[in-house]
């Protein structure tokens, strides 16, 4: 194995890292990817005591990091991070759009206030961040954009409807922003998580009837870990994918494929 050559096209060393919803789930294994990658990441969250959890681990693993309590719904507060971590480091080089809450319904049964929740988190606090984040990077002609996306934005999940439909959205302004900030040297990708272990479904998940009937429906037989978003988002930002924009990256095990066929008469 060439480790020089791994280097060269895998480290981070010394980039500058925003990551939203940096408190828990994937945005915290996110963040300690990208500090394991050698970036010096900004957390940023709505809870100090989540915030603290991802700092301590990434300090445990020799990494560099600071806290922000920035709710992304609130773009006043967003304007105000960027304009102070500006001021403090000059530069940004990766951006990683990962906060969103979730409300689950059909359609037809979700209210204005679900509606209304989703939009002010998910895709205007979202998009706010992708605005504030590129037109840094223009100035600078360098960096990277990854919105966390999901599978229900590829696919939608008829009882995550709203959700479903804002994260299609997201996919739209992730290849509108990209083909803008090109000419900058700026890419602009999503990542589409499948279903993750996280604090939000281990309600449902630790129900081994229902565990077990989503692991039959994943090819690869089990649920995903944070960590196995974390280190692909950290590889989509290095010079590995340098010539990759644009684009949304699928990481579900498999669960997007169609299931297995029963084999007919003539198959045989």
């Amino acid at each position: 194995m060439n480790e020089n050559y791994l280097k060269k096209v895998f480290s981070l060393d010394g980039q500058k890292a925003v990551v939203t919803g940096a408190s828990s789930g994937i945005g915290r294994a996110i963040a300690v990817s990208l500090a394991n990658f050698g970036a010096e990441v900004a957390l940023l969250g709505r809870s100090a005591e989540g915030l603290e959890i991802t700092h301590k681990l990434i300090e445990s693993q020799h990494g560099i990091c600071e806290d922000y309590i920035v709710d992304i719904s609130d773009t006043s507060a967003q304007k105000t991070f960027f304009e102070s971590y500006m001021k403090k480091h000059k530069r940004m080089d990766i951006f990683i759009a990962n906060a969103g809450i979730n409300r689950r319904a059909e359609l037809p049964d979700a209210t204005l206030e679900d509606i209304e929740a989703l939009l002010h988190t998910n895709y205007i606090g979202t998009l706010y961040g992708m605005i504030q984040s590129s037109n840094i990077m223009k100035q600078q002609k360098s960096g990277n954009i990854v919105v966390i996306s999901s599978i229900n934005g590829i696919s939608p999940l008829i009882n995550q409807a709203v959700y479903s439909s804002i994260k299609f959205g997201l996919e739209g302004a992730v290849r509108a922003l990209a083909g803008s900030m090109a000419e900058y040297g700026v890419r602009v990708n999503s990542c589409a998580p499948g279903c993750v272990h996280s604090a939000g479904n281990k309600h449902i998940f630790c129900i081994d009837e229902f565990r077990k009937a989503k692991e039959a429906s994943i090819p690869l037989g089990k649920i995903g870990n944070p960590e196995d978003i974390g280190d692909v988002v950290a590889a989509m930002v290095s010079d590995a994918f340098r010539f990759m924009t644009g684009t949304t990256i699928l990481v579900d095990g498999g669960e997007l494929l169609r299931p297995k066929q029963k084999q007919s008469p003539i198959d045989k």
